[in-house]
């Protein structure tokens, strides 16, 4: 597809290289001139470690830098380990440098209205069930809301990965970013506080969505699997924003 002409995912030691400084500097930015709070995070520290089936993790999405300034800090340097993400390809792929740079950084490109069946979701359905880490913003985009509430039309996207690849899925909402890069800003505040707190995880398994999922036919059930997944973003939405920030 000429849409995905800059997209590369055979490894090569520039992508390793290049993966491993950018999340070195988004741990020192984060970590040290910043401050995370993790809440909850023993059972993401265990599923993170050692694990036998694909990892997708999803959150809500605030600013340009949640990934990867936020999401680096959740893993390793190790480029193995380091997550798959969800990237609009004309944000991320749209010039050779750009296809370059995020190709080494494992974005994926997907292509908004080119539905479901496109390269960019198999990779990812192929990626989990191959054991790795996914990472996706199940809203679709940032929201442009000043205090970074959650958008409640989320993408069908997450309901198909679930339902098609059968991952462990552990939602986690984050709180603070837009302090950190305010609507606008193009570089990094400091001595700002971001709160990350983790949800529960699910095994996503076949028998699950028979019990859980009151739909038949493949498109309902990735409905189904999508307010899922709006619903536990919802609850940590609910549990993590001070109460002077909830409306």
């Amino acid at each position: 597809m000429k849409e995905l002409q800059y997209w590369t995912t055979n490894p090569h030691w520039y992508k390793t290289i290049l993966c491993k400084s950018v999340v070195l500097l988004s741990k020192l930015i984060m970590a040290k001139f910043n401050t995370i709070e993790y809440r909850d995070a023993a059972e993401w520290n265990d599923i993170t470690k050692e694990r036998s089936r694909g990892l997708l993790s999803f959150s809500n999405h605030v600013s340009l830098f949640d990934d990867p300034l936020l999401i680096s800090n959740l893993g390793t340097t190790a480029y193995k380990e380091v997550r798959w993400i969800a990237a609009d390809h004309k944000n991320f792929f749209s010039t050779k440098l750009k296809g370059f740079v995020f190709s080494a950084g494992k974005c994926v490109p997907i292509i908004r209205g080119g539905g479901l069946k496109q390269p960019g979701f198999d990779f990812l359905i192929d990626r989990l069930k191959h054991n790795d880490w996914v990472h996706i913003f199940p809203e679709g985009g940032r929201t442009r809301e000043a205090k970074g509430k959650l958008k409640l039309d989320f993408k069908l996207g997450i309901g198909s990965l679930l339902a098609q690849a059968n991952p462990i899925a552990l939602p986690f909402y984050h709180y603070g970013m837009h302090d950190v890069l305010p609507i606008g800003a193009k570089l990094p505040r400091v001595r700002k506080k971001v709160i990350v707190q983790f949800g529960k995880s699910t095994t996503i398994t076949p028998e699950w969505i028979a019990q859980n999922c009151q739909a038949e036919s493949p498109v309902e059930i990735w409905k189904a699997l999508r307010d899922w997944s709006k619903q536990q973003l919802l609850e940590l939405e609910e549990k993590t924003r001070p109460t002077q920030s909830k409306n």
